[in-house]
């Protein structure tokens, strides 16, 4: 059984006190907020800081540079989005929905989706009901700085 997305959110919100608890295979992790794993998506645009990954589920925090795009694709679980800044046109399934901060959106898992971001940095917390489509992140770099 999953936590309702409200405990979600509440959880994700305790991320940026600079905290974050992690459950990974080998039992409870907690790590700084900046110590947290961070990609960027091979056309520099996207940013991906990982916050905890399980055996059933993956946390992230998303930014996006102004003007970024996530091209159409499917993840095989099921997906929530929280925004917190920025706002954009997000398409599930041939629907549109404008994104602003306080919207939260909940993606069935095959679900077609993709994403175009407005004019100012998008950041969102991401979770997948199970890790496996946070493995795309492993194939973004990690910044040099």
């Amino acid at each position: 059984m999953r936590p309702p997305l409200p405990a979600l959110l509440l959880f994700a919100a305790g991320l940026f006190t600079g905290v974050v608890l992690a459950q990974t295979p080998g039992g409870a992790t907690v790590i700084a907020y900046a110590d947290a794993e961070h990609r960027v998506a091979p056309n520099g645009k996207g940013h991906i800081r990982k916050l905890a990954l399980g055996e059933n589920a993956f946390l992230g925090e998303l930014r996006m540079d102004p003007g970024g795009q996530v091209p159409q694709h499917r993840d095989p679980t099921e997906e929530y989005i929280h925004v917190l800044q920025g706002h954009g046109t997000l398409t599930i399934d041939g629907v549109q929905h404008t994104l602003s901060p306080g919207a939260t959106v909940y993606m069935p898992a095959n679900a077609e989706v993709s994403y175009a971001n407005g004019d100012a940095e998008m950041v969102a917390l991401q979770v997948f009901a199970g890790p496996e489509p946070a493995k795309k992140y492993d194939t973004w770099t990690r910044p040099t700085d």
